[in-house]
């Protein structure tokens, strides 16, 4: 399973072709778009909008992602060491990338090797956030759940995630 870094003690998930749309449709230029996330009411738009979920407050190191859908479960109870729920999220390119935080400050600068792409159906989701060991390794699972419109948006930004 493939493992990334926590740039900058975080990692953010998004879905690429939904933010690229409103950093067009918003005229926010430049490659460093972690300032738009911290600097102003960008960061927090992007994040109810569902299209960019920041994971702060992790423990430097590498760490796999899994997405399970609708009653599947990756990480067992007993694995669970943290979890945040209330997030949305959306895609229109049927997957989820996730990233080293850091990475933000030079888009141009994530790849295949310090990226990650996992599949996930078109539309609305609502997403719990579950971080825990499995098998000795440090795993975030995305529990997204497929939804018909728009979810009730009320997660948590100051959720830290350190754990192990």
């Amino acid at each position: 399973m493939k493992k990334i870094f926590s740039e900058l003690k975080g990692f953010v998930v998004f879905s690429p072709q939904l933010l690229a749309k409103y950093l067009e449709e918003n005229h926010l230029s430049g490659n460093n778009i972690l300032k738009y996330f911290v600097e102003n009411e960008h960061g927090d738009e992007i994040t109810k909008s569902g299209i960019a979920i920041p994971i702060i407050g992790v423990e430097e190191d590498y760490y796999a992602f899994r997405v399970s859908v609708n009653e599947e479960k990756i990480l067992n109870d007993s694995e669970v060491e943290v979890e945040s729920r209330g997030w949305v999220f959306q895609t229109a390119n049927n997957e989820v990338k996730i990233v080293g935080i850091g990475y933000l400050k030079d888009i141009t600068t994530i790849n295949e090797e310090n990226s990650i792409t996992l599949s996930l159906e078109n539309g609305w989701h609502t997403l719990k956030i579950r971080g825990g060991s499995q098998n000795g390794e440090r795993l975030f699972e995305l529990h997204m759940e497929k939804q018909d419109a728009y979810p009730a948006f009320s997660g948590d930004v100051t959720t830290e995630y350190y754990y192990g």
